[in-house]
């Protein structure tokens, strides 16, 4: 049975459950569940209780098969009756500590919020002894978690100050605090160097708006618990949903827009006057607006070109939409071809005729050396992908050889393709990615994200501020020429 100090899988007779598929499992996985006593429950409706022992580690990084209690993560707690069976009633929580200790180090402030009474290690150790059967030594470990209630958190700062959200470090201007009457919140699955954060500051600081843009890092797969929040935070306007939150909000948001909806990710949020949130899609026409520029310069326009997507994930569904829109020939290319053919059957059915083809990566020398441009939406923030060059074979892991052997390919494949070709790549970082940097040193014309980017930037302050600015008399292109000076700074 499951007290206030560890949880064991029991089966119905009472039994340990064995599961030998625990021994495959690779990290990271993480506990979803803390069990506590029928005599617990009450104390846990009153919120009495806000944390809980585990025997052994179950920190975030242990190899523990039952898994640890990642901070910043929302689980559930469940009541365990003496019959072995579940009471209906259960709440959520979030993690915010899990502090791996031994017996001997424990000090009765580790026990307050634990239903211990009283809150000695000797009356631990005592119900440690009746649960298990067996003695405890000093030398034992155990891992105090601790947890707030969900319903409890009622602003972004509770999602910061618990862990479940952190400040972006590398996008130049992010502000890290949120003393503002009023803000914005892109939320990143792992920290860039983004755009965002500089330009909303400086159009927020240009036109006079007393708020502020905070870009926070966070888990995609905790986003529903991100945006209960977030509803509630009353200075709190909207935001972006930006590397892997793209389509992980989507079955949370209130609504959605038809084109976004269509596209299967967002990349705006907007709170609306109801207070609840709505979800845009600027990426694609930001993108569609900064290669339109590129061959304006040229004295040509998109329709009729051929371009090939390589990536089939959110912003590649923005983009390969919003180009086959404008009437370009879409060859979607990715390395799970499934995603790439029912991106492309959903374009066609949207428009009504062949725009799109799907296939997969192996594709890639069939399709490029007939296309007018080449795009890489590809991103992972487990794997540099921004060392290899996106229209040549990438074999992982990232290891020099791997590496090399993929730049050589790429350079014999630009010595063949024809010089008219546009390459690029809308992953930002640091540096150039390979794929730009070996395509502009081939000779080639390039194109990174950042003009998506400010486009985007402008599409989604406009969606927010437009009717508040246009009756000042303020334009959307003073926004875009005020994010475009910010984004160049």
């Amino acid at each position: 049975m499951e007290n206030c100090c560890e949880k064991l899988q029991l089966n119905k007779e009472g039994g340990k459950v064995e599961n030998s598929r625990e021994k495959e499992h690779k990290k990271p996985f993480f506990a979803n569940e803390l069990w506590f006593r029928e005599d617990e429950k009450e104390l846990l409706q009153n919120k009495v209780i806000t944390a809980s022992v585990r025997v052994g580690d179950r920190t975030a990084e242990t190899d523990d098969p039952k898994n640890g209690y990642r901070e910043g993560r929302f689980i559930r707690i469940k009541i365990q009756k003496e019959d072995k069976e579940f009471d209906p009633w259960q709440t959520t929580v979030v993690v915010y500590a899990a502090e791996k200790k031994t017996l001997g180090e424990i000090e009765p402030a580790d026990l307050e919020g634990t239903p211990l009474l009283p809150k000695t290690k000797a009356e631990l150790v005592e119900k440690l002894k009746r649960l298990y059967g067996k003695d405890f030594t000093d030398s034992d470990v155990v891992t105090i978690v601790r947890f707030e209630y969900a319903d409890d958190l009622n602003e972004a700062g509770d999602l910061i100050r618990t862990r479940t959200l952190a400040y972006a470090r590398e996008p130049k201007s992010n502000l890290e605090n949120l003393d503002f009457p009023a803000y914005t919140i892109p939320l990143i699955e792992h920290d860039y160097p983004a755009k965002t954060p500089v330009m909303w500051n400086a159009a927020y600081q240009e036109f006079g708006i007393d708020a502020g843009n905070i870009m926070l890092v966070g888990d995609p797969k905790q986003c529903g618990h991100i945006l209960d929040v977030l509803r509630k935070d009353t200075k709190y306007k909207g935001g972006g949903a930006g590397t892997g939150f793209k389509d992980e909000v989507i079955p949370f948001l209130d609504e959605v827009e038809p084109l976004a909806k269509e596209i299967g990710a967002v990349n705006f949020i907007m709170k609306t006057s109801e207070g609840k949130s709505k979800g845009f899609n600027t990426d694609g026409l930001g993108y569609a607006q900064s290669l339109e520029e590129a061959f304006k310069k040229r004295n040509e326009k998109l329709v009729g070109k051929k371009v090939v997507v390589l990536g089939a994930g959110g912003a590649g569904n923005a983009i390969a939409f919003a180009l086959a829109e404008k009437g370009m020939q879409v060859s979607i290319l990715n390395r799970t071809k499934d995603k790439a053919v029912n991106l492309a059957e959903r374009i066609n059915k949207y428009f009504g005729e062949q725009r799109a083809y799907g296939g997969g990566r192996d594709e890639i020398k069939g399709k490029i050396f007939d296309a007018d441009v080449i795009i890489a939406v590809i991103d992972d923030p487990k794997s540099p992908l921004e060392s290899y060059a996106a229209f040549s074979d990438i074999t992982l892991p990232p290891t020099e050889e791997n590496i090399k052997k993929n730049i050589d390919e790429a350079a014999s494949i630009l010595k063949e393709l024809p010089r008219g070709v546009i390459i690029s790549d809308i992953m930002i970082r640091k540096n150039p990615t390979a794929t730009l940097r070996e395509a502009r040193n081939a000779g080639f014309e390039i194109l990174d994200g950042i003009p998506m980017v400010i486009n985007q930037g402008v599409e989604a302050f406009w969606l927010l501020y437009g009717k508040e600015l246009q009756a000042r008399n303020i334009t959307k292109e003073q926004v875009a020429e005020v994010m475009k000076r910010a984004a160049s700074s």
